[in-house]
C-alpha cells in the first residue's frame, strides 16, 4: 500500500470515529467546499500545516495519520496477544529495575 493511500484510509478512518462528515472537517479546517472529499479521493493533498490541524481535530498524532500499522484493515485484523505480549515485555523491562530497588530497599 502507498504512503498517499495509508493517508487517505487512515484520515477516512479516523475521521469517521471521531463522528465527522467530510463537511464537518472541511468547515472544522475553515477550508472552501469538498475539501476533504478531494484529499479522501486522492486529488490533493493537505499541506503540513493542515495535516497538524486535522490531527488536532481528530485527536491523533501526525505519525498516526501516516502509519501503516494503524490503517482500519490492520487495526481490525490487529492481534490482542501480540499487543499484550508486547506490553507485558515492555512493563516488565520498566518494572524490573523498580522492584529491585524497593525489595533492596527494605531489606536495609
Amino acid at each position: 500500500m502507498k504512503l498517499k493511500d495509508i493517508f487517505i484510509a487512515n484520515l477516512k478512518f479516523y475521521r469517521k470515529q471521531k463522528g465527522l462528515t467530510q463537511n464537518d472537517l472541511t468547515l472544522a479546517l475553515n477550508k472552501s467546499y469538498n475539501y476533504i472529499n478531494s484529499i479522501e479521493q486522492g486529488k490533493m493533498l493537505p499541506s503540513f500545516d493542515v495535516i497538524e490541524q486535522m490531527c488536532d481535530i481528530l485527536g491523533v498524532s501526525p505519525p498516526q495519520l501516516f502509519d501503516s500499522n494503524a490503517s482500519p484493515q490492520n487495526i481490525q485484523t490487529f492481534s490482542k496477544e501480540v499487543y499484550i505480549e508486547e506490553l507485558s515485555s515492555r512493563l516488565l523491562e520498566r518494572l524490573s529495575p523498580l522492584v529491585r530497588e524497593t525489595i533492596r530497599d527494605s531489606l536495609k
